[in-house]
């Protein structure tokens, strides 16, 4: 459908043929997961275990790895590693990571939410000013699914902006603020949450794919 194809394109990793890509009053003359970053962008991939982990590090590991170049001291380029540990656990601790040990802790043992909660952590220690959440609870249980609400709450409280992709109407309907119906590259529709009512929002889509077969 294009969902996942359109956050890679947003945060760098794929190309695009029209268009400009802008952070607040800000655009990118150069669109790439570096520059991205450096413009306070965040991603989370919809394939944690292939794209958004390294399996057979540890949770600190993973989570430092996004952030190193601003631990990095400025003449002799050695990593802070103290500072680095304590936001690390810090970080990990918001999240609710089910596990102190983050220093030891493969992330391969952890289960799909913790694994999730991971990958959220490590862009948390960037923070972000714009989080793009591609599928973010997929494949982890209820419980888990409860928790990432609650984090992606929390950032949107502290003013952080969230693109948030999910093919899951009544996640959609609860979590956004805003919902756009895209198509074919296009918008197709924008409802505003005091008129969210997902028989509307799918009629949206449907409407316009029948145009187009039409």
């Amino acid at each position: 459908a294009g969902r996942s194809e359109l956050a890679r394109i947003l945060f760098g990793l794929d190309p695009f043929e029209a268009g400009r890509i802008a952070v607040g009053d800000t655009t990118l003359t150069e669109v790439s997961p570096e520059a991205c970053m450096r413009h306070g962008m965040a991603f989370l991939t919809e394939d944690r275990r292939g794209e958004g982990l390294m399996m057979e590090a540890t949770i600190a590991d993973n989570t430092a790895l996004p952030s190193l170049r601003a631990y990095a001291r400025s003449l002799t380029g050695w990593i802070a590693r103290s500072r680095l540990e304590d936001d690390v656990a810090e970080v990990s601790r918001r999240v609710q990571i089910n596990t102190t040990d983050y220093r030891g802790m493969l992330v391969k043992n952890l289960s799909g939410g913790n694994q999730q909660k991971v990958v959220i952590g490590k862009w948390l220690l960037r923070q972000p000013k714009v989080f793009i959440l591609d599928e973010p609870t997929r494949g982890i249980d209820v419980g888990a699914k409860f928790e990432v609400y609650k984090i992606v709450n929390q950032l949107v409280a502290e003013g952080t902006a969230v693109l948030f992709i999910s093919s899951e109407m009544e996640e959609l309907i609860g979590m956004c603020d805003r919902i756009l119906v895209m198509s074919h590259g296009e918008i197709t529709g924008i409802h505003e949450r005091h008129e969210f009512d997902s028989e509307r929002i799918l009629e949206t889509a449907m409407l316009k794919n029948l145009a187009d077969v039409a």
